[in-house]
């Protein structure tokens, strides 16, 4: 073997070597990204709706009685698209996610918050919360609501207030949010393409975001068969084939994208939308503090969850640590609970809660529950 051939031979050897060991590497380094443009998801049909509140907005909703299935997949090219999970959930007679009907006028305690709370992706806590509830109220003076819908943040909460705090008689309220629920301003309904899409599977476009489950498609074989055609279509050329290709094969990559955008990701890096969201959260503290003002302090609590990239990195992201400041200064001691997620209580790809993590959600929020009934300032194991 020549010296020329026997150089390229060890560049090659050592390069790979490289490689190989900064694979390993970053198969070891915290999570500190998502994988959201490589998800497709899917819920039963007919259960989506747009409710009209007395000052003329709307909200998206869910039908009153319906029972939900959530499935979720993540793919890349190449590779057969794999399950996140798939639940099942159901809706009260006003359309929250909860066993308990709904009564106009009765004492209340809404609990506000997004697909944390609602949830969207386990098995719903808010079930053991209203039995935990019966523990706590046994002559049944007061209810729950849970108003946690996928996607929502301050504005909605806000919207709900203005509309039902009064017929629902609004006693307490406990938020459940993550930092940038607070830059969430928007309190809109579906679109009519989106409703049509929700409502009937057979009007699914593949660029929907939301995909319908028809009544017999249910299956995770019939599911994965639709993501696959899903993902032909949303990976139509061959610069995203390769890209996303070798995205989803090298922990690596991600890594490197998850700092610059490219190459697993459109556009910038998939937590940039931190510093985006000054001034919307800017906004929605203000909202936060009307709200405070409305029910006043001591009927107020917060529950901060952290998202999944501060639970990895166990730091607290601008925005978070901005909610923060302003709830120690404007709740009293004790009515604001840090949950302690950590890296664990996340699933692997999805960057929503796992069973485990919603347990630690929902210790969190029985303890906000528990002191609002008692005043009582139990610690969480």
């Amino acid at each position: 073997m020549s010296e020329q051939r026997r150089s390229w031979l060890v560049l090659l050897i050592t390069t790979v070597v490289c490689l190989g060991a900064a694979e390993v590497f970053a198969r070891l380094l915290p999570k500190n990204y998502y994988e959201w443009q490589h998800r497709y998801m899917f819920i039963s049909e007919g259960v989506n709706t747009n409710k009209t509140f007395a000052d003329g907005t709307t909200a998206q909703w869910y039908k009153p009685d319906s029972a939900i299935n959530w499935a979720v997949f993540y793919g890349y090219p190449w590779q057969k698209p794999k399950q996140e999970y798939s639940i099942w959930s159901t809706t009260n007679n006003l359309g929250l996610v909860q066993a308990s009907d709904a009564q106009l006028g009765k004492p209340s305690i809404a609990i506000f918050g997004d697909s944390f709370t609602e949830p969207q992706a386990t098995t719903p806590w808010f079930y053991s919360l209203e039995n935990h509830w019966k523990r706590l109220d046994p002559q049944g003076n007061s209810q729950l609501l849970n108003f946690g819908f996928q996607g929502t943040g301050i504005g909605r909460w806000d919207q709900v207030s203005r509309n039902l705090s009064e017929p629902y008689n609004f006693q307490k309220v406990i938020y459940v949010a993550i930092g940038q629920d607070f830059a969430r301003l928007g309190e809109t309904g579906w679109n009519e393409r989106d409703l049509q899409c929700l409502d009937n599977a057979e009007k699914c476009r593949k660029n929907h975001y939301y995909q319908a489950i028809a009544g017999d498609d249910q299956s995770e074989a019939k599911l994965q068969e639709r993501t696959q055609q899903l993902m032909a279509k949303r990976n139509n050329t061959l610069d995203k084939k390769l890209r996303y290709g070798l995205c989803g094969i090298s922990e690596l990559a991600r890594q490197v994208a998850s700092v610059i955008g490219s190459p697993c990701f459109d556009g910038s890096p998939p937590t940039d939308y931190q510093s985006n969201l000054k001034t919307a959260v800017g906004h929605g503290l203000h909202l936060f503090r009307q709200q405070v003002a409305r029910y006043g302090a001591n009927n107020v609590f917060l529950v901060w969850i952290p998202e999944r990239n501060e639970a990895a990195t166990s730091r607290v992201s601008p925005i978070s640590q901005q909610l923060l400041k302003v709830a120690d200064h404007d709740l009293p001691k004790g009515h604001v609970i840090r949950c302690p997620l950590t890296a664990a209580d996340f699933y692997d790809k999805d960057g929503h809660q796992n069973e485990a993590g919603s347990r630690i959600i929902y210790n969190c929020v029985a303890q906000a529950l528990t002191q609002a009934s008692e005043g009582n300032d139990q610690k969480i194991e």
